[in-house]
């Protein structure tokens, strides 16, 4: 996936529906059920077992960076807007976008010991987005981070969401992901459908990382 470089400035790149964004599609990434065997508690195991998830099966995604920060635009079908919790069997609507923090470190399983994975994490509920950092199933932590930010609209049938952060990572927890033009990385991304209760490891996601690559 390449990351081009535009000059536009930062208000219009957060904005989902700026024309900036339609001069191209984007790319379509196709997203799966997390693997049940993956989670870490027997009771999700069972609990899932006979019932579908990951019900989102592809997203569209688009990446410009400005040479100061680094915004991704994703794209995808849901009928349902899920931005409330009212009662415990209610969740929100979700997004990710992931990175390895060491160029080694697993997407399946959400990184591994000593091999943290780092993900920009958006909730429909949320006033900003949460910068998140595992190291395996049930070991992720979230922490706040000034340097990311998000727009979000949903329209006709869909949800287009604009996730952004300081490409040097300036202000930005540490041992989270350094991005800067002309760099090389990788990526992969996640979606959560409130309306079938997904959350934490019930997912769909993109299950191999893409190579990303941030244009000088």
């Amino acid at each position: 996936m390449l990351v081009k470089r535009v000059e536009v400035n930062r208000e219009d790149l957060l904005d989902p529906t700026n024309e900036a964004w339609r001069r191209t599609r984007g790319s379509k990434t196709v997203l799966s059920p997390i693997p049940l065997a993956m989670q870490p508690a027997e009771y999700v195991r069972v609990s899932w077992e006979d019932r579908p998830y990951g019900v989102v099966t592809s997203m569209r995604v688009t990446a410009f960076h400005n040479g100061q920060e680094i915004f991704f635009r994703l794209v995808w079908d849901d009928a349902t807007v899920d931005k409330q919790i009212a009662d415990i069997d209610q969740f929100v609507d979700a997004a990710a976008v992931l990175f390895p923090v060491v160029p080694d470190a697993p997407l399946i399983g959400m990184g591994a010991e000593g091999k943290p994975v780092n993900a920009w994490l958006w909730r429909a509920d949320w006033e900003q987005p949460k910068n998140v950092v595992a190291e395996g199933m049930g070991t992720t932590k979230r922490r706040e981070d000034p340097a990311l930010v998000s727009k979000a609209k949903h329209q006709r049938g869909r949800w287009v969401v604009v996730i952004s952060r300081s490409l040097n990572g300036k202000d930005s927890p540490a041992g989270t992901v350094r991005l800067e033009p002309g760099a090389t990385s990788k990526v992969a991304f996640a979606i959560w459908q409130g309306s079938n209760q997904e959350r934490a490891g019930i997912k769909a996601f993109s299950p191999a990382w893409q190579e990303l690559e941030i244009e000088a």
